[in-house]
Formats: C-alpha cells, sequence, structure tokens
C-alpha cells in the first residue's frame, strides 16, 4: 500500500456568523483512511478524527474565546504523516455584548461521573417586568433572541447556534440532528455546522409563512414537538373557544362567570411532509370550566390570541411505545394524562384529584408510599427506557382555584420520577430531587426540565427560572398590583447534576446568570450528548488527546 501523502496545504475556513464556534478544515490526500485533527486552545487539547472520504472535515468545539493551534495528520496502513507547520484558528463572529452572551459559571464539575460529554441547552433572555407592561422594544429584545449552546462537562461553550428568535426546546434526533423549537410556531432541523436542513411552521400562526419551511395545519406548535420511532412529529397545538358561564376569577371561581374566549390544547402528530395523521383535543376530552391558578394570565395574548384566558396550557408530551401511548402534561390541570392513541380515551390521570368530572374519577392513581407529592404546574415529562415518568415539578401554588394557595417563597421545585401501576391504578415516588424543603436548591416559577441518566446513574435537573431565596413577598397574580409580581424579580438558570443514590453528592452544577441581575436568563430545556457529531457520522471526538506523533510530509 502506498504511504499517505498530502496533495496540497490544508485550508481551514471560518464558520457561518451564525455558528461561530465551528470550523471546517479541507485536506486533500491520497493513499489516507484517516484525518485527523489536534486541536489546542487555552490550555485544553482534543483530537477529532475523520474518516479520509471527501476531505472537507467539520470542525465544531472551539472554546470561544482565545486562539486556537492545530496540527493536521493523515494516517494510513503504512503509517501516519504529519503536516509540517501548525495552522492557526481564532473563532469570529462570537457575541462580545453582555447582553447577547449568555454568562456561563461552573461551581462544580465531576466529568468522569456524568453521563455523556456535552450539554445541549436552549437558553432564552428576558426584560423584567409584567407581559402587559412591557413596551413593544422590550418585548422585541426578549422575543427575537434565542441561543441554542452546547457545553462540555467542565461547564465551558463548545457550540452555539444564533437564532434570532426566542428558544422554546431543543432534542436530539435519531441521526444526531438537533430538533429545535422557537416560540414563533416553528421547529427546525439543524446539523452541526448550524444549517437548517428543514423547517416546520404551523399554518395558524400569526407571523408570515417560514420561507422554506414545510406548513402543518394547525393553529400552533408549541413547547417542544420532537420525533416519534416512525419518523413522525408529536406536539403540542393550542386552539380556542369561545366558552359562556366560564371562571373568571381563580380566587372565586364558583361565585365569578363570564364570557371568555379560553385557549386548549391538541395533540398532534405530523409527518416530515407536514401531513396531521393524528390528533387528540382537550376541548372532547377534560372539563373546560376546571381551571388552574394562572388561567387568567396574559400568556396567549401576545402569541396569537389576544384577550384569551389559558385553560390546559399544555407544556409536554411525550410518546411510550410500549403500548402506543401518549403522555401529555396540560401545567393548569396540575397532572400528566395518558392517552390511548388508538381510541384517544384516558388511561389514567396522575394529578391531584380535586375538581374532576365523574366521568373520569375512575381514571386517578392512588399515591403510595411514603414522601409522595403531587406535581404542581410541572413541565417536560420524559418516559425512561424502564417505562417511569420524569419530570420537572415547579410545585408551585399546591392547591386548587377556590383552594388557600401556598406563598411562592414556600414553593416545592424539585425533579420528580414516578412508576405508575397502571393494573392497580396506582402510583408511586421512586426519586426525587427534594424530599425536605431543606432539599429545595431554587424555587422555580415556571419551566424546568430533568433526565434520568441512565449510564452514570445521576440526574439531571433544569431550573429554568430559578427566583431569590430569602424573599417572602414575590407575588404570582399577573393582575394584583399590591406585590411585586414573580417577573418583576432578577431570575436565573441553574443546570444540576446529582446522584439518584444521594442527592447531596452533586456531580455537575452550573448557572446562566449575570451577577448584576440587570437580565432574566432562562434555559427552557436540554439533552445529554456523547458527541458534537451524529453517532452515525463515524467520526471520532477525543477529548481525552490520545494524539500519536507521526512522520512529516
Amino acid at each position: 500500500m502506498p504511504t499517505p501523502q498530502f496533495l496540497a496545504e490544508p485550508v481551514i475556513e471560518h464558520g457561518p456568523e451564525h455558528a461561530p464556534l465551528v470550523a471546517r478544515l479541507n485536506v486533500k490526500t491520497s493513499g489516507a483512511d484517516e484525518i485527523r485533527v489536534r486541536i489546542e486552545q487555552n490550555g485544553d487539547a482534543w483530537t477529532i478524527t475523520f474518516p479520509a472520504t471527501d476531505g472537507r472535515c467539520l470542525l465544531p468545539g472551539f472554546h470561544h474565546e482565545g486562539e486556537a493551534r492545530l496540527t493536521v495528520q493523515i494516517a494510513g496502513q503504512d503509517g501516519a504523516v504529519t503536516w509540517p507547520k501548525a495552522f492557526e484558528h481564532q473563532p469570529r463572529d462570537v457575541p462580545t455584548s453582555p447582553l447577547e452572551m449568555p454568562p456561563l459559571r461552573t461551581h462544580v464539575s465531576q466529568p468522569s461521573r456524568m453521563a455523556g460529554r456535552f450539554t445541549f441547552i436552549t437558553v432564552r433572555r428576558r426584560a423584567a417586568g409584567r407581559i402587559t407592561d412591557m413596551t413593544a422594544a422590550q418585548r422585541k429584545w426578549s422575543t427575537h433572541w434565542g441561543m441554542p449552546i452546547a457545553v462540555d462537562n467542565c461547564g465551558r461553550m463548545r457550540w452555539m447556534r444564533k437564532l434570532g428568535r426566542r428558544a422554546a426546546g431543543i432534542a436530539q434526533m435519531a441521526n444526531g440532528n438537533l430538533f429545535v423549537h422557537d416560540t414563533e410556531s416553528c421547529s427546525r432541523k439543524i446539523d452541526v455546522a448550524g444549517n437548517v436542513i428543514r423547517a416546520w411552521y404551523a399554518t395558524g400562526r400569526p407571523q408570515e409563512a417560514e420561507e422554506g419551511g414545510i406548513p402543518v395545519d394547525v393553529r400552533s406548535l408549541h413547547h417542544q414537538p420532537h420525533q416519534m420511532p416512525n419518523d413522525n412529529f408529536l406536539a403540542l397545538s393550542a386552539h380556542s373557544r369561545r366558552m359562556s358561564a366560564w371562571p373568571a376569577s381563580v380566587h372565586e371561581p364558583e361565585r365569578c362567570k363570564a364570557d371568555r374566549d379560553i385557549v386548549g390544547d391538541m395533540v398532534v402528530e405530523f409527518t416530515p411532509e407536514g401531513e396531521v395523521v393524528w390528533s387528540w383535543d382537550s376541548f372532547d376530552h377534560l372539563d373546560p370550566c376546571r381551571i388552574g391558578y394562572d388561567a387568567l394570565d396574559a400568556c396567549w395574548h401576545v402569541r396569537g390570541f389576544p384577550g384569551a384566558a389559558d385553560w390546559t396550557h399544555g407544556n409536554g408530551v411525550a410518546y411510550d411505545a410500549s403500548d402506543d401511548s401518549v403522555l401529555v402534561s396540560p401545567r393548569l390541570q396540575d397532572c400528566i394524562l395518558k392517552i390511548d392513541r388508538k381510541s384517544g380515551e384516558t388511561v389514567w390521570i396522575l394529578g391531584d384529584h380535586d375538581g374532576w368530572p365523574a366521568r373520569l374519577q375512575g381514571k386517578l392513581l392512588t399515591p403510595l408510599g411514603q414522601n409522595f407529592r403531587w406535581p404542581w404546574h410541572m413541565h417536560n415529562h420524559r418516559v425512561t427506557s424502564e417505562g417511569t415518568i420524569v419530570l420537572f415539578d415547579n410545585g408551585i401554588y399546591g392547591a386548587r382555584p377556590g383552594q388557600e394557595r401556598i406563598p411562592f417563597h414556600k414553593s416545592f421545585s424539585r425533579g420528580v420520577e414516578y412508576r405508575v401501576d397502571k393494573d392497580a391504578m396506582s402510583v408511586e415516588q421512586v426519586w426525587s430531587s427534594a424530599l425536605t424543603d431543606a432539599d429545595v436548591k431554587e424555587r422555580t416559577w415556571a419551566m424546568g426540565d430533568a433526565h434520568r441518566l441512565e449510564d452514570s446513574d445521576t440526574a439531571l435537573v433544569i431550573r429554568s427560572i430559578a427566583m431569590p431565596h430569602g424573599l417572602d413577598d414575590i407575588g404570582m397574580d399577573e393582575d394584583d398590583r399590591s406585590q411585586r409580581y414573580v417577573s418583576e424579580f432578577p431570575s436565573h438558570a441553574r443546570i444540576l447534576e446529582c446522584s439518584r443514590k444521594d442527592i447531596g453528592d452533586i456531580v455537575f452544577d452550573m448557572t446562566v446568570r449575570d451577577e448584576n441581575d440587570p437580565i432574566h436568563w432562562e434555559t427552557f430545556s436540554d439533552v445529554r450528548a456523547h458527541s458534537l457529531y451524529p453517532e452515525d457520522s463515524g467520526i471520532k471526538l477525543d477529548l481525552c488527546d490520545t494524539w500519536q506523533p507521526g512522520g512529516a510530509a
């Protein structure tokens, strides 16, 4: 076999402006099986190995600042050859303004104990204040920016994708590409280079049609659509109906009534071509007059439903392949519903038993075991390989409208895992990141995420909107001017991984927070990954830097 040869000097190119931590290396070779690139930056070193096919090597993973030094080697059956000079690369188009760059800070990092090596996170920013009080400029500043990022197990940013829109979810597809959703009812398939491969958008959204996107014939798409095993997509779609004598007060729902447009959720399954092939409508299966706290907030007023009340506020949907069912999380119903996909019937309801109509009483699960708590205003549930359900429980209110609610400073925010016995119609709490009030790290007003990481027996818990500790005057009624509302306080995000056996054993702890508190930084959701590349790419990313020297070219 011939010795591998360089046919020309390698050339390094900057990535696109919207993905500044990506570069591309062009290498022309003969007789090579592999192309190896060693990168040194800020005292860190890593190696990426590519199949020597077309010689175009995509290089993600640069630090956002500092000059990088690249060494290029090609290898074949008869040895390895290294290009005689190193190449220098300085990432450009990286945001420098503190208004554009998420302020990451790592407090604890034990990489050897963590599952996966990278965490993809959707970062958002928000101006302080109530939605109804924001100026048009504040609203635009908050919503016309979003940034999915990837951090390594030391909490260092290694990838970013500027969106220009508010991010609302991230998932990894079967082929390793990212599926990123925004608050303008649009989902995008994005590759590691930052390219949008395909996009889907709701035809009924207030914005214009997405250029080059695939229309989905629904009113909206929201809260993290994701890919199913059959390659279709499962999503939530909000729509509204006019209701008469609907509860007009969360404090006196039985006494105060009014005619009102209300927004409820439909679960939809659509094909890669945008065709809706299955749906389940909350208006057809739930009681529209069973409301939750926050029902009268202005959530949907700026999302295409001006003046409408918030009835279900679905904020998570998951497919369970074990029995062809769908699990949906209506936040303001304070429950998880399991739905049989063939019949559309409710299989069970995991949530507080108060206020359900007689026809659904038999679907309520009976709680078992010690330390059991129902979820309140939970977010983004998932089904594990064992069939358990993991979710983030914001733990606010702890009551239904008309009942006395707990004050915000006593909220019980946590990640939690439940196991359901559908034959016995019972549920037990098998794990929680907080068992007592002293375990609650941050009290979280909304959103949040939780994962059971089975490879390391750890749990990843994301506190999306963590509020200040020690304050007992945080108001929760958007229309109550006698107290400062929750969105008027500074907030931050915290990503924390702990042992499932010992919740006090922290293996990773990172915050997204401006220490001066001028900006509310948030994270919507996350996904843990072993590599920045798709698993079937044939590309090996070695963070341990097992570089072997080769002969000179």
